[in-house]
């Protein structure tokens, strides 16, 4: 591994902790959608609905966890996440949602929400193969939040119950009328309990599709939302469809408040501006790269929920370890630091604590391909990582990515700082990026988007992590003055990948160069090592 100068004089304790508070999103959702049924009828729409529907729900505002397709352990670990992430104690103004369409089906009064691979050859298996509607009303109510919304477009024709001779117990004719909801609980099915509801024939199902229109509309009372979805579903089907909800919330709310709008997003990514970024299935934003049409780069960083979201959709299980900085005492006294492999090291153990919204860590050069194949796959877009000359383009022609000035002015970035030396035995204040006093508020990694963007609208192109680039490492990448400044630039390149942009762990003016290209295995995993993703606009 190659740290240009910053290996020989830092040091930082492995189980080290982010700084600051752990913050609760306002607005929280859970989304997803389930149509490629594994034992049982496929369905058109659920996948197009819930994209759109997290789509839309982070354009006002929600932190959504999102899954498509998901098995039954998918679903649980995401109503977990989901739970985990609202309010402990009661927030009157807090707000948690639950969307889901597919499959349902209801079984002695009491409601399921089918993963895609169920397989119930009787009807006494339902529990154990399903996601208890109750069970999520139970999450619901073991946080804080003041109003809990609770969307099913689920009630399609049940495809297992018909085959289980003799049953009693379960109905294939829509949801059950749910009973005991608590105060704060607002629940809407797609169709009235005991009925069925449609697929639809174009991209999205008639309830979503009027959800999709009536849902962000400004200075609307969410209950005045459903009502105006209720009347439209009706209308488009004839009245073969009449939606139903139930509200115990006593309370105002509306998804976008008067005077609002979401027009500071791109409906489309070839609408895409700086000013007007898009926004992906996952919350991703996407901004026009400068100088490269038809190509847009992910504003900031890959967020540790976006890698757990390819991980759970593919069930991917990370093997080897990882390298996490160290302390190593020096023979002839005093400290410095290397990077150990341990076997525990991953994504989701990175020696720190990180937050979902931190950049992930830990994975290596494969891993980061693997996971912008599989977001092409799930979006049906083209996703990879960037080009060296694009991630030039994106952090622009000064000397750094933040400008000319060195030392880094406050708010640069993620450096090595007062923060990072703060407990360390010795005098270690000759190690702060620029040998002055920068505090940048993090002893480690920080959350994606912390700092300062940079001239071209994009965030910690200077520290955080290292990002994974595209292609092989050639000394010739980097201009004559560096290879000068830095014999080991000058070293072969035989397998080696580029990375750019320094880390949390670099304080020399030398790591952050704009023009730097360091390298490594492309196997190789550290936890100062990350990506970023961008996307080709057909």
């Amino acid at each position: 591994m190659r740290r240009i100068a910053a290996i020989l004089t830092r040091l930082l304790v492995v189980a080290s902790f982010v700084s600051g508070a752990e913050v609760n999103a306002q607005k929280q959702a859970l989304v997803i959608g389930n149509s490629e049924y594994l034992h049982a009828r496929p369905l058109a729409n659920p996948g197009n609905d819930a994209t759109a529907m997290a789509t839309l729900l982070r354009q006002i505002g929600f932190e959504v966890t999102f899954r498509i397709d998901a098995d039954l352990r998918s679903m649980r670990g995401a109503l977990r996440e989901f739970v985990d992430a609202l309010p402990v104690d009661p927030e009157p103004d807090s707000v948690a949602l639950v969307y889901f369409a597919g499959h349902g089906v209801q079984m002695k009064g009491e409601n399921f929400l089918i993963p895609v691979d169920a397989e119930m050859a009787r009807d006494y298996e339902v529990p154990d193969e399903t996601l208890s509607m109750n069970l999520i009303m139970q999450g619901l109510e073991s946080a804080g939040a003041g109003l809990n919304l609770l969307i099913l477009d689920c009630c399609r024709n049940d495809p297992f119950s018909r085959s289980w001779r003799g049953s009693r117990s379960t109905s294939s004719g829509g949801l059950a009328m749910p009973g005991g909801a608590p105060q704060g609980m607002f629940i809407a099915f797609s169709t009235s309990p005991n009925d069925v509801a449609e697929d639809g024939k174009g991209r999205n199902s008639p309830y979503t599709s009027a959800l999709l229109k009536h849902l962000p509309k400004p200075g609307r009372p969410f209950e005045e939302v459903f009502k105006a979805v209720g009347g439209e579903v009706a209308r488009t089907t004839s009245g073969a469809q009449e939606p139903w909800f139930n509200s115990k919330f006593y309370g105002d709310f509306q998804f976008v408040p008067e005077g609002n709008s979401i027009a500071g997003f791109a409906s489309t990514p070839a609408e895409a501006t700086r000013e007007r970024p898009w926004v992906n299935t996952l919350g991703m934003e996407f901004r026009p790269l400068p100088g490269n049409e038809g190509v847009l780069m992910a504003v900031k960083e890959t967020r540790v929920r976006d890698f757990r979201a390819f991980v759970e959709a593919t069930d991917y299980v990370q093997k080897g370890g990882a390298h996490l900085i160290s302390i190593v005492e020096k023979s002839g006294g005093g400290h410095t630091t290397e990077w150990v492999l341990r076997p525990e090291g991953s994504w989701e153990n990175p020696g720190a604590k990180q937050s979902e919204d931190h950049p992930v860590v830990c994975v290596n050069w494969d891993e980061a391909k693997d996971f912008a194949n599989w977001l092409s796959d799930e979006e049906g877009l083209t996703y990879r990582l960037p080009k060296d000359a694009e991630w030039s383009a994106a952090a622009g022609t000064k000397r750094f990515p933040w400008g000319n000035e060195w030392p880094p002015p406050a708010n640069a970035g993620n450096f090595w700082d007062t923060r990072a030396i703060a407990d360390l035995p010795g005098d270690w204040r000759k190690s702060i990026v620029g040998g002055a006093g920068y505090d940048d508020g993090a002893e480690r990694t920080s959350r994606v988007g912390s700092y300062s963007a940079n001239e071209h609208g994009f965030f910690d192109l200077a520290g955080n992590v290292w990002e994974w680039i595209q292609e092989d490492y050639r000394p010739d990448l980097n201009p004559p003055s560096l290879l000068d400044e830095s014999a080991a630039l000058r070293e072969p390149g035989a397998g080696l990948k580029v990375l750019r942009g320094g880390a949390w762990d670099n304080f020399t003016e030398l790591d952050f160069r704009t023009e730097l290209r360091d390298f490594d295995q492309r196997d190789r995993r550290d936890d100062d090592y990350g990506f970023r993703v961008v996307l080709e606009v057909n």
